[in-house]
């Protein structure tokens, strides 16, 4: 082993070795969680247990994203583990908006549901809950989201905070999974995995108990087992990186593409056992998917028009709501300023908008700011999204680039370790996996190599991408990274991450360079 390396990886997370031992220690189906459990959670499951003695109808509400489609598809399918037949709704973004509606819960009490599992949703819900209450509904809330100061009257409410599991942070899918274990009295493998997809999905800080589940499928996950996580994986290992890259944005697309019901048949890929109607879901799923990325790539390239005299973007775009935070990002990443896309709600009377920002600049204070000239508003330092009256949008535009401008962002020295050439090695990424999984709160490790002689390096055939061999079986990548955009260079600094490539049962070692910029 690199000792040198371990040290500075050490170094890098602000671990020491017994932390380091306790990160990489064995964990199983017993000790994943350890002694962490959600307070109530054997009440809600007797409260489940009656309903289903007594034949009661039970209705699941979920949401439309990838965590709300696992934690749903893992309450249906345990309960058809016991031979259990539930009813179950994901919400339409564009018809539904997110969380339970007055519309769904009147129609449960008009369908005489007996009771209501509200997952991934369900904290903020006060006046559909009291409605459900007062016709003598069962409710039970399975959420993660933020806690209001008056919670809803639901019969139980199994959360992370409420239910005094945790003090990090999970999703709603290992709550339903959890939830899963106490019901069947077992871990199930396959629950397990559209658990650790929500984790990823939803960017659940990996530490404790869901860095445990998620290593503990990872390593225990086995091809040709469950289809229906293979033909999303296509032929991707399973692990942190291939959910991210793969799995989730899959699922994701039909709640931002589809605008009707047919969301509702994700639950029926993760639950149905029918070969020929998998593969006809799947097949549905990838055209979305294909459908997303080609409307989102073009929307992002229409915008040919800006200048670097701008300091943000403001995209009046006519795509779909799902896609504006996509394209945002896209933009983000290619001009390094605030952006904002929005498009015409449905009513025709507001733009809806989603905005990114590079790390430096607070969307939240921005848009606290510009108050005034916003209807709703939300999110977060590097994300919003807000509500813009048709008759504002040119007064918003003028005050976000206005705003934009006086908030000038400093560039933000990412933390990375000191790397050199020679240890672009299949041994040392071994080593830097043994960190793995890496994300939320726990990042893949920056390397930074410096005074990488220019003169040096190689090109592809046509001069747009760097490829340069270093020694028989590692090189230097990067893409987009041309020629002629180093002319003037002598020597660069880069940062970028190892990976590893097959071709023809061979394994070769890649730096992939992230970012370069002139030595000093």
């Amino acid at each position: 082993m690199n000792k040198d390396l371990f040290t500075r990886l050490l170094n890098y997370y602000n671990i020491d070795e017994t932390d380091y031992q306790s990160l990489i220690q064995d964990v199983d189906e017993s000790n994943f969680a350890y002694a962490h459990r959600f307070k109530d959670i054997e009440k809600a499951k007797a409260l489940l247990d009656e309903v289903i003695k007594n034949k009661g109808k039970i209705f699941i509400y979920g949401d439309y994203d990838a965590d709300g489609v696992m934690g749903t598809s893992i309450l249906v399918k345990m309960l058809r583990y016991k031979n259990v037949e539930a009813e179950y709704y994901l919400p339409n973004r564009y018809d539904d908006g997110y969380g339970l509606t007055l519309k769904k819960a009147q129609e449960c009490i008009d369908n005489k549901v007996d009771l209501l599992i509200c997952v991934d949703n369900g904290v903020a819900v006060i006046e559909q809950i009291k409605l459900l209450k007062k016709h003598n509904v069962k409710v039970l809330v399975l959420d993660h989201h933020s806690l209001q100061e008056e919670l809803p009257p639901a019969d139980y409410i199994i959360h992370p905070e409420y239910s005094c599991f945790g003090e990090i942070a999970t999703s709603a899918g290992f709550v339903a999974f959890m939830f899963s274990i106490e019901f069947l009295g077992y871990f199930d493998k396959y629950l397990s995995i559209l658990a650790s997809i929500s984790l990823i999905s939803d960017m659940m800080p990996l530490k404790q108990y869901n860095r445990n589940l998620l290593r503990l499928v990872i390593n225990n996950y086995k091809d040709g087992e469950f289809f229906t996580i293979d033909a999303l994986k296509e032929m991707e290992p399973f692990n942190e990186t291939t959910i991210g890259m793969k799995i989730a944005p899959k699922i994701n697309a039909i709640g931002r593409m589809i605008d009707g019901n047919d969301i509702n048949n994700l639950v029926k890929y993760f639950v149905e056992s029918k070969k020929e109607e998998l593969l006809h879901y799947i097949e549905w799923i990838n055209a979305v998917n294909e459908e997303r990325k080609i409307l989102s790539k073009e929307a992002a390239e229409a915008l040919n028009d800006f200048t670097l005299k701008d300091k943000g973007i403001v995209y009046v775009s006519n795509v779909k709501e799902g896609l504006l935070g996509l394209i945002a990002t896209a933009l983000v990443n290619k001009y390094h300023v605030p952006t904002i896309v929005l498009s015409l709600e449905k009513s025709g009377e507001s733009y809806k908008g989603s905005a990114r920002a590079p790390e430096g600049f607070s969307i939240v204070e921005c848009f606290d700011a510009l108050k005034d000239d916003l209807i709703v508003f939300g999110g977060h330092p590097g994300a919003g999204g807000c509500s813009v009256a048709v008759d504002k949008i040119d007064i918003f535009k003028e005050h976000f680039l206005s705003y934009c401008l006086s908030k000038p962002i400093e560039k933000v020295e990412k933390a990375a370790i000191d790397f050199y050439l020679t240890e672009i090695t299949l041994d040392n990424y071994r080593l830097i996996e043994t960190f793995s999984p890496f994300g939320e709160g726990f990042p893949r490790p920056l390397l930074r190599i410096k005074n990488v002689y220019v003169p040096s390096l190689k090109f592809s055939r046509n001069g747009e991408h760097l490829l340069t061999p270093i020694g028989q079986s590692s090189k230097l990548t990067g893409f987009n990274i041309s020629s002629s955009s180093l002319q003037g260079y002598k020597y660069i600094d880069i940062t970028g991450n190892l990976r590893t490539s097959q071709y023809k049962g061979f394994t070769s070692i890649e730096y992939l360079i992230n970012e370069y910029e002139k030595h000093n």
